[in-house]
């Protein structure tokens, strides 16, 4: 870029003066291709990545034009952005104007220039040092997990990343979500939504957000390409689009960055992705900012679709970042972003099964009725409006528990909460036993450890002492038997003591009554679980205004 630049300079003083501005590029993200004089105007190239430096500006009022090859990039409502030297604030400029979809867009200020060195670009630059010094301000907050360099790129920039949750919610209650950003470095403006969301998630202290770190882990990656984005460039040094080398599985791509981060992502996981959002920008689109992933078309379960276009709608929902007040999100997926193209989005749902997306801020998403000097203020908004979304989506399993349940002749683990299946752990004088219910076991101490489909587990201890005199032939409890036990299918409960009328109830593991049966003569009751699969049932006897409880084992 900088024998480009040197070349470029000397065709720019050819015919520059000192009287007139200068023009040049040598600073970090800078990106001027051309410029020359015609017809009264400066003309630039390129476009959408523009970001130039002018001097000798002070008390002049230049028109600008560039020229739109594409024939969308620069409409009439686009509004290019300058600041001054010294100034972090950007500036819209006041007017542009266009003759028709191929011809030059024009663009200009209604009073001259009152700093001397400008700097002018097609949207809010947003650097690697931009992102450097946020990193530094973030550094430290309550709830961000391992903010470090997680990778370098080929000219030994830091690839960074982080973590935000709420490290005192076990982590097998969370899902992840990778956050990923900034893969083309041309699309400045999602550095802003990156710091938007993570603002949220950091200092927000409303309920919304306390929910989200407690069921969410976030792994955010937000500038993939340092390089690009260091140099101006559209690509990474190599020339390579770093977006379309992501392969199905780790497979080497041949592209460093990507390369790089795929087996980080896979190792700070833990190897379970729920959800991903890479964040792109279009400069070339007037729709509100919409979404590339899963559609009805997509190759993927019913539910992960429902899933998608809920989260979708949550995020518009919670949005007022337009200058209205109203969202700047569509509130339905524009396209199939998951197919089969080596991108981001696909790689996520394929090696991890995750709901994934391509998001696309547009440069003019209130199109042409609207006011679409979008600041960076309404970019921040907006990308908080992308972490409240996954309130629609949070899972509300509660946390798990659990009980040890005694009878004269057995030890019953009774979950609660979490995520079935269950599975049970009992260690004691009987040895180890995986089963759900203990008949019989010998005197001592068991200890018992439940662990839930999501890998949360639950321990407990109990000290079991039987009776002197057992019945062999049943579990019982005061005057409840319950026979064969374990059995198949049918069960007999008996009772020794206070006549009928009773009521016999079956309830499973999570607390539904699966059967229920009136006796009004008699001692006895036969129950029929061949509809119910394998487990442990709680039998519950009321009579005369006395409960009495038992277990059994069935298997179908």
């Amino acid at each position: 870029m900088t024998r480009l630049l040197m070349l470029l300079l000397l065709s720019v003083t050819g015919w520059t003066t000192v009287a007139q501005p200068v023009f040049d590029a040598s600073f970090e993200n800078g990106r001027l291709d051309t410029v020359y004089a015609d017809s009264g105007a400066y003309v630039l190239w390129p476009a959408i990545n523009l970001h130039a430096r002018l001097t000798g500006a002070e008390g002049e009022q230049p028109l600008f034009k560039i020229y739109d090859s594409l024939g969308y990039q620069l409409r009439p409502y686009h509004h290019m952005v300058y600041r001054y030297e010294g100034d972090t604030a950007w500036h819209f400029f006041d007017t542009a104007y266009k003759a028709s979809p191929f011809s030059y867009y024009h663009f200009t200020n209604e009073q001259p220039f009152s700093g001397d060195t400008v700097y002018l670009a097609y949207w809010f630059p947003y650097t690697y040092s931009d992102l450097q010094a946020y990193l530094d301000t973030i550094d430290g907050s309550p709830h961000l997990v391992n903010l470090n360099v997680k990778t370098t790129s080929p000219q030994g920039r830091n690839i960074y990343g982080y973590e935000i949750t709420d490290t005192t919610v076990a982590d097998c209650y969370k899902q992840h979500v990778v956050i990923t950003a900034r893969q083309h470095p041309i699309e400045h403006i999602n550095g802003y939504f990156i710091e938007g969301l993570t603002n949220y998630l950091l200092t927000a202290t409303d309920s919304l957000a306390e929910v989200l770190r407690s069921r969410f882990r976030f792994f955010i990656y937000p500038m993939l390409n340092p390089d690009g984005v260091f140099n101006g460039s559209g690509q990474n040094i190599f020339g390579q689009d770093i977006n379309r080398s992501w392969e199905d599985s780790l497979v080497v791509s041949h592209t460093p960055e990507s390369d790089s981060i795929r087996p980080v992502i896979m190792e700070e996981t833990g190897g379970k992705v729920d959800w991903s959002v890479d964040i792109h920008a279009n400069p070339g689109n007037n729709l509100k900012y919409y979404w590339w992933g899963y559609t009805d078309a997509s190759p993927v379960p019913a539910w992960q679709i429902q899933q998608a276009a809920a989260y979708v709608q949550s995020v518009s929902q919670s949005d007022n970042s337009a200058p209205n007040g109203q969202t700047l999100f569509q509130n339905f997926i524009q396209g199939n972003g998951v197919t089969t193209g080596k991108t981001a989005a696909n790689w996520f749902r394929k090696t991890f099964g995750a709901i994934a997306f391509t998001f696309e801020p547009t440069t003019e998403p209130m199109g042409f009725s609207g006011d679409n000097r979008i600041t960076i203020a309404n970019m921040r908004s907006a990308g908080a409006s992308l972490a409240k979304g996954f309130a629609a989506v949070a899972d509300t399993t509660s946390l798990l528990s659990g009980e040890i349940l005694q009878t004269d002749t057995s030890l019953a683990a009774w979950p609660t909460g979490g995520l079935p299946p269950y599975t049970f752990m009992w260690e004691g004088p009987s040895g180890v036993d995986s089963s759900a219910l203990l008949l019989h076991p010998a005197p001592g101490f068991y200890s018992l450890l439940i662990s839930d489909a999501n890998g949360c587990e639950w321990s407990q201890g109990v000290d079991f002492t039987p009776p002197t005199t057992v019945n062999d032939k049943a579990d019982s409890k005061a005057d409840l038997k319950i026979y064969p036990n374990p059995g198949r299918r049918f069960f007999t409960v008996e009772w020794e003591q206070a006549p009928p009328p009773a009521v016999v109830e079956a309830f499973d593991r999570y607390g539904r009554i699966v059967l229920t049966k009136t006796i009004t003569g008699g001692r006895r009751a036969e129950l029929d679980l061949s509809g119910q699969p394998a487990g442990i049932y709680l039998v519950r006897l009321r009579k005369n205004g006395i409960e009495t409880t038992g277990w059994l084992l069935h298997f179908p």
